[in-house]
C-alpha cells in the first residue's frame, strides 16, 4: 500500500514537472510547496548556515524551473531528481567556500547503481531519521559501512573516499555497491 501511494505521488509529481517544463507557474508553486521543506532541511544539514541554505534552495528551484522539460522519469523519481539538484548545489557552495560537507546523501557515478542509491535516498529523505540509517548500518560489514558513512554523512565522492580509506577506486565502488544493496534491503524490511 505504501509503495502504491509513493508511486501515485511520483506520477503526480512527474506530471507537475512536465507542466513546469512548458512554463506552468501554478504547477511550479505546487511542486515548491511539496519540496521546499525537505530540500531546505537537506541544505541546512549540509551547509549549516541559514542564508547559504536559502540561496541554495533558491538556486535549486531556478534549476528545476529551467530543467523540468529535461526530467527523465526512467532515471529517477521526481523527488530524487530534486534532491540530487539540491545536493549538487550545496556541494558547489561548500566547495566555493572551501569547506567539507558534513551530512549528505550518496551520489552514484554509474547508471546501474542509480536504482539502489535512489531507494536509499528516498528512504532517508522520506522521514527516515539518521538514527534509523545508523541502526541499519550496523548490519553492513565494517569496510562497506565506513565507505557508506563517508558517502552518506560526509558527502564524499568515490575518489575522495578512496583517498581517505587508502584503497583503490574500484574497491571502494564495490564496497559502496554491496553496502548499498544490504542497506537498502535492511531499510526496506524496516519500512514494511
Amino acid at each position: 500500500m505504501t509503495l502504491t501511494i509513493q508511486h501515485e505521488a511520483a506520477l503526480e509529481e512527474a506530471c507537475l514537472l512536465a507542466q513546469i517544463g512548458v512554463g506552468d507557474a501554478s504547477a511550479f508553486r505546487q511542486l515548491y510547496d511539496r519540496y521546499s521543506t525537505p530540500l531546505y532541511s537537506l541544505g541546512l544539514r549540509m551547509l549549516k548556515n541559514l542564508s547559504e541554505t536559502e540561496e541554495a534552495l533558491q538556486d535549486t528551484f531556478v534549476k528545476i524551473w529551467k530543467n523540468a522539460a529535461h526530467y527523465d522519469a526512467r532515471k529517477s523519481r521526481p523527488f530524487t531528481w530534486a534532491v540530487t539538484i539540491m545536493r549538487r548545489t550545496c556541494i558547489d557552495r561548500i566547495r566555493k567556500l572551501n569547506r567539507e560537507p558534513e551530512v549528505t546523501t550518496f551520489e552514484p557515478d554509474q547508471d546501474q547503481e542509480w536504482a539502489t542509491a535512489e531507494v536509499v535516498r528516498e528512504t532517508v529523505a522520506h522521514n527516515e531519521t539518521r538514527n534509523q540509517v545508523e541502526e541499519a548500518l550496523k548490519n553492513v560489514p565494517e569496510k562497506q559501512k565506513k565507505a557508506l558513512e563517508l558517502a552518506l554523512f560526509s558527502g564524499m565522492t568515490h575518489s575522495e573516499i578512496a583517498r581517505s580509506l587508502e584503497q583503490p577506486l574500484g574497491t571502494v565502488k564495490s564496497w559502496l555497491k554491496r553496502g548499498l544493496f544490504q542497506l537498502r534491503n535492511t531499510l526496506t524490511e524496516t519500512a514494511l
